[in-house]
């Protein structure tokens, strides 16, 4: 995992703590991409993953975490972008789903979290922005003022239920 994970400070703009929204960052094919910090359980770099045979491309197989299975999801392969080295370095996003089976999201690195406004987060349709993949699969964009580059947020719903028609 590359960078520094720790929680970056709300700013000090006197606004309430509740209008910001914090994001674990992470690179997968040269893009950043996010997802709420929330959603997300552990973070794990380089696990072990057992292929499954006879699943779909985007299930890179499942990992055993201590009694935990989850199915383990390429997001790559799920992105429809170009496959990694075989020797590449991966990070595991183990998400949280509640009562569900669980599942991962297997990314190229951890960038790390960032703490946003709500003014700056917008539906994927409502702003100007241009995914590099399928806009189907963000439930939000944030306007990034630091780095000048927008925030694709991923929609986990979407994306568990692609899984599962894969599974």
């Amino acid at each position: 995992m590359s960078g520094e994970l720790s929680s970056a400070p709300t700013p000090d703009t006197g606004d309430d703590r509740r209008e910001w929204v914090e994001f674990v960052r992470f690179g997968l094919g040269g893009g950043d991409y996010g997802l709420e910090l929330g959603r997300v359980e552990q973070i794990l770099d380089g696990p072990a993953v057992t292929p499954v045979p006879q699943t779909g491309p985007a299930i890179a197989g499942v990992a055993n975490l201590g009694g935990e299975i989850p199915v383990v999801v390429d997001g790559r392969a799920l992105l429809e972008l170009p496959a990694r080295a075989p020797d590449a370095e991966t990070t595991l996003l183990l998400l949280d789903r509640g009562e569900g089976r669980p599942t991962g999201l297997l990314v190229d690195e951890v960038v790390g979290i960032d703490a946003h406004h709500v003014g700056r987060i917008d539906a994927p349709d409502a702003s100007d922005w241009e995914p590099p993949v399928r806009r189907r699969w963000f439930r939000a964009v944030v306007d990034d003022d630091r780095s000048g580059r927008s925030l694709g947020v991923f929609d986990l719903d979407v994306l568990v239920a692609k899984v599962r028609s894969q599974a």
